[in-house]
C-alpha cells in the first residue's frame, strides 16, 4: 500500500510540475552528454597511448628507390648501411632505450603494402625494388624514443626515423583539449540541472504543505513524507542520463563508427557504441545521486519535519 501511494505520488508530481521536469531532463541529458564524451575521449586517449606503446614508437626507413633525402643521394640503402644501422642498434649507446627490434624487408614490405592497398590498381605496379628496408623499433620507455631519433637520423642510407608517439601527439593534444573543454562544460550543465531539481522539489513542497501537514498529524515518518520528492527528482534525473545515452549512441553509431574510424583507422579509434555498456551506467549513476542530492538539500530547507 505504501510503496502503491509512494509511486501514484511520484506520477502526480511528475505531471503536477510537468514544465520544469522536462527542462530537468533536458538540462540532465545536455550535461551528462557531455560527460560521457568527455569519459569516452579519455579512453580514446589511454587506449591510443597503450597501443603505440605497445607497438613499435620508432621506425627507421632505409633509403629506396625514390626517395629523394639529402642522405639517399647514392640510390638504395646498400648492404653495409642497412648494417650499420643494426649495430647502431644493438650498441652499448642505445641499449638501455631499445628493448626489441624487427627488420622487414623489400618483400615483406611490398606484401604489406599490396594488402593495405588490395583493389586499387597502382598496388599491382609496384615491386620489391620500391620498397624500402624499414627498422620497427620497441622502446623501454617511449617518452625517451629522441636519443634514438638523434642517434640513426642523418645517417647515409637513412631516408627518414619517424616517432609514432610524437606523429600522433598533435591528435592527443587536441583530445585533451576537447576533453577538458566538454568536462567543463558538463559542469556548467550540471550545475544549472542541480539547480533546475532543487527548484522542482520547492515548488513541489509548496503546492503540497496541507497534505504534508495532515500527514504529519497522522503520524507518517520522515522518510514515508519525503520519498516520493527524492525519487520524483531522482526519475527525472534517470530519464535524462537515459536520453544522454542515446545521444552518445547514436554519435559513437554514426560519427565515430560510420566516419572517424574508416578515415582514420581502426587501430587509431578504439571506442565505439560498446562502450555505453559501461558508460550508460556510469552516466544514470551520476544523474540519480546529484538529482537526490539536490532533492535532499531541497527538503532541508523548505521542508522541516
Amino acid at each position: 500500500m505504501r510503496a502503491r501511494y509512494i509511486l501514484g505520488e511520484i506520477w502526480a508530481g511528475l505531471f503536477r510540475n510537468l514544465t520544469l521536469v522536462v527542462s530537468v531532463v533536458i538540462v540532465t541529458a545536455v550535461s551528462l552528454t557531455f560527460v560521457g564524451a568527455g569519459l569516452l575521449m579519455q579512453k580514446e586517449i589511454l587506449e591510443l597511448r597503450r597501443t603505440l606503446v605497445e607497438q613499435s614508437q620508432v621506425t627507421v626507413y632505409m633509403c629506396g628507390a625514390h626517395s629523394t633525402a639529402a642522405s639517399c643521394a647514392g640510390g638504395g640503402a646498400t648492404e653495409a648501411q642497412i648494417d650499420a644501422v643494426r649495430d647502431a642498434l644493438d650498441s652499448p649507446t642505445l641499449q638501455p632505450y631499445v628493448a626489441s627490434y624487427t627488420e622487414r624487408s623489400q618483400d615483406e614490405a611490398l606484401a604489406i603494402y599490396q594488402e593495405q592497398f588490395a583493389g586499387e590498381g597502382f598496388a599491382t605496379d609496384m615491386t620489391a625494388e620500391d620498397m624500402p628496408v624499414s627498422f620497427h623499433i620497441t622502446l623501454n620507455d617511449a617518452n625517451r624514443s629522441e636519443a634514438v631519433v638523434q642517434t640513426i637520423s642523418g645517417r647515409d642510407g637513412v631516408d627518414e626515423v619517424t616517432d609514432l608517439l610524437t606523429v600522433f601527439e598533435p591528435f592527443i593534444r587536441v583530445l585533451n583539449q576537447s576533453t577538458v573543454f566538454a568536462v567543463a562544460l558538463a559542469v556548467l550543465m550540471l550545475v544549472a540541472a542541480v539547480l533546475l531539481v532543487f527548484t522542482t522539489i520547492r515548488m513541489s513542497v509548496t503546492g503540497r504543505r496541507r497534505e504534508i501537514a495532515i500527514m504529519r498529524l497522522v503520524g507518517a515518518s520522515n522518510l514515508f513524507i519525503r520519498a516520493p520528492f527524492l525519487l520524483e527528482g531522482a526519475v527525472a534525473a534517470v530519464l535524462g542520463a537515459l536520453v544522454a545515452t542515446g545521444l552518445l549512441w547514436l554519435g559513437t553509431r554514426y560519427v565515430v563508427d560510420g566516419w572517424l574510424a574508416e578515415t582514420l583507422g581502426a587501430q587509431i579509434v578504439r571506442i565505439g557504441p560498446s562502450d555505453l555498456l559501461w558508460a550508460g551506467p556510469v552516466l544514470i549513476v551520476l544523474g540519480a545521486i546529484l538529482a537526490i542530492g539536490a532533492s535532499i538539500v531541497s527538503l532541508n530547507r523548505y521542508l522541516r519535519v
